[in-house]
């Protein structure tokens, strides 16, 4: 497939969208890129299990339940923000060869 049939099939798709498409994009970027900053840093370190090479391993009911826990909600809320601010990069680059 040739670069320029690329993109004349994106210019075909968004057409004039472009020209307020790529402020929004960016500003939802901006946006995720400063809550996944947020969330990582409410989360609680990962080292935790370091006692276990001391002899030192505490089994507690809330590791038991860890998948209701504020943690894995924070944990899954980072996944899925870098997913879609990954996604929202890679759609912004492509309607920015469009220029």
């Amino acid at each position: 497939m040739n670069y320029l049939m690329l993109l004349g099939a994106g210019e075909a798709i968004f057409g004039s969208a472009i020209k307020w498409l790529q402020p929004l994009i960016l500003a939802l970027c901006l946006v995720l890129g400063i809550a996944e900053i947020v969330i990582i840093m409410m989360q609680k370190p990962q080292n935790e299990n370091i006692g276990v090479l001391g002899g030192q391993e505490m089994d507690s009911y809330s590791k038991k339940n860890k998948s209701k826990s504020k943690d894995s909600i924070l944990k899954k809320l980072t996944i899925t923000f870098a997913v879609l601010l990954g996604v929202l990069a890679i759609f912004f680059f492509i309607t920015f060869i469009q220029k």
